[in-house]
């Protein structure tokens, strides 16, 4: 049988959640249904052997003599399916396009909901060209149905393709010793991910904080990441006089040992994209709090993104030992995922 000839595209390969999910895929597809290529521009070197041999890397920043060879190769409806995993470049995005009819961008955020000013969104979609792509994937049906609301005709070319997770890795990873310790007979809130207040809304977490021990003093807070707002974010916590009980233990390679600490895990993002974070807490089974999000998982308790009510639903949920309910089979989601990714091809 004739495999299937796949193109990936992605600007960055780094660890965060785009690059995670895209690994995550590339390892669990069949190669003896798939020829797969691809292109990247940056990577976090540590990634490169993450890669599986039977992909074929025709450019790479690590091999600069390809330069010229990628400017010649013939890509025009070379492929069965093309796939621009992230957005950045825009000329990789004309590469997906001319390389299958069958192209793909891959939208891992909300976008109109980042791009506030219509202008601005317009100028982002305009410039990289993202409505003359032939399909939209999203991680999620919230991210879908905002773009939606705004590209209604693309609707029909719209798909959920989710994250594939390795949730074997995950737990394994978890059972790290880090030298640190749950603080005694307190309740542990988590959340990992970059320190960037806007995406994030780290002031409306601190604010959570802050209200929340005025009632109750036994609840702790750990963040673990890296960004470009971790050292405003450490006055505030300061500035709180919250040094007792929130943590910023800045980047960390494996994050999992901390959140299997934890209670729950937290996120209070005022535009909710995807994350890796969010499966991952599911996978070691933490219940999550979480603001401004449509969802029908029962183990997501979606609170008041509202600062004067948050600490009070935050803590009612921890008085009331909220827990995980089920079990999950990620096995069975992940091979469901890749039968979405295979009806891709047509």
């Amino acid at each position: 049988m004739k495999k299937k000839r796949v193109l990936f595209c992605i600007n960055e390969l780094s660890m965060n959640s785009v690059g995670i999910s895209f690994l995550n895929l590339i390892n669990r597809l069949d190669y003896t249904q798939y020829d797969v290529d691809l292109i990247f521009v940056n990577s976090q070197t540590q990634l490169i052997n993450q890669i599986p041999r039977n992909v074929n890397i025709i450019f790479s920043p690590y091999d600069k003599t390809k330069i010229n060879f990628i400017n010649k190769i013939k890509f025009f409806h070379r492929y069965d399916l093309s796939v621009m995993y992230d957005i950045g470049d825009p000329s990789l995005c004309e590469i997906v396009k001319m390389s299958s009819k069958n192209n793909y961008v891959y939208l891992h955020k909300n976008y109109p909901g980042i791009y506030l000013v219509k202008e601005r969104y317009n100028e982002f979609i305009s410039s990289h060209k993202i409505l003359d792509f032939k399909g939209y994937i999203f991680p999620n049906e919230a991210i879908m149905k905002k773009f939606i609301s705004v590209h209604p005709d693309k609707e029909p070319n719209s798909v959920v393709l989710e994250y594939v997770i390795d949730d074997n890795h995950i737990k394994t990873m978890s059972k790290a010793s880090v030298g640190v310790d749950k603080p005694d007979r307190c309740t542990l809130l988590t959340f990992v991910g970059s320190i960037n207040d806007r995406a994030k809304n780290f002031t409306l977490m601190i604010k959570l904080m802050a209200d929340i021990i005025k009632v109750n003093n036994k609840v702790r807070l750990w963040i673990i990441g890296d960004g470009p707002d971790l050292v405003n974010i450490r006055m505030m916590v300061t500035q709180n006089n919250l040094d007792e009980y929130v943590t910023l233990f800045g980047f960390k390679s494996n994050p999992y040992p901390y959140m299997a600490l934890a209670d729950y895990y937290l996120n209070t993002s005022d535009i909710f994209d995807a994350s890796t974070s969010l499966i991952e807490a599911r996978v070691l089974e933490k219940p999550i709090i979480t603001t401004n999000v449509d969802v029908t998982d029962k183990n997501m308790h979606v609170v008041s993104s509202d600062p004067s009510l948050i600490a009070k639903e935050v803590n009612n949920l921890i008085l009331s030992n909220t827990r995980y309910e089920g079990t999950n089979n990620f096995w069975q989601e992940n091979q469901t995922i890749l039968r979405k990714f295979d009806q891709l091809i047509k």
